[in-house]
Parts: structure tokens; C-alpha cells; sequence
């Protein structure tokens, strides 16, 4: 297993994290996420997006607030990219 190997398997795992992670810690509020994964003779590319948003109504006393984000990884034989984009407001 080549490096650009090694990177984009790391990727995928740290992509599906990132889904994960925000559905346990907003259990009673309103999240979405999907991600989409493909290899290919040529190269690999994952893609993760999580929305959310929360009423503010949780034990921390906090305000409600919502989030935005999306990530893209690909590599290929000419090299790889990795792009995400993140916001929020509350």
C-alpha cells in the first residue's frame, strides 16, 4: 500500500467519524448525515455532509444554534485533494 493509499483510508475513517460523532452528542435535537464513498482502477474519493440543528432546550442551558458542513477527499494516480467547508450560527 502505497502513501496515497494510506492517506485516503485514514481519510475515509476520519470522514465517517466526523458523521458520527455530532448525531451522539445532539440525541435530542435535529441532525442529518451522508457520505458517499467509490475507488476505482484510476483513484478513490470520499465525500461527507452533516447538517444540524438544536432548540436550545438541553441540559447545558445553552441557546439553539444549527451547523452546516461538508468534506471531499480524492486521490488519484496525479496526486490527491481535500477540500471542507464548515459553518455555524447561534
Amino acid at each position: 500500500m502505497n502513501r496515497v493509499h494510506r492517506i485516503t483510508v485514514i481519510g475515509f475513517a476520519a470522514a465517517g467519524l466526523a458523521l458520527a460523532a455530532p448525531a451522539a452528542a445532539m440525541a435530542d435535537d435535529t441532525f442529518h448525515g451522508q457520505g458517499s464513498k467509490s475507488a476505482g482502477p484510476n483513484g478513490a474519493t470520499s465525500t461527507g455532509t452533516m447538517s444540524g440543528a438544536s432548540d436550545g432546550h438541553g441540559d447545558d442551558g445553552h441557546g439553539g444554534g444549527v451547523f452546516y458542513g461538508k468534506k471531499t477527499q480524492t486521490a488519484g494516480p496525479n496526486g490527491a485533494t481535500s477540500s471542507k467547508v464548515f459553518s455555524a450560527a447561534g
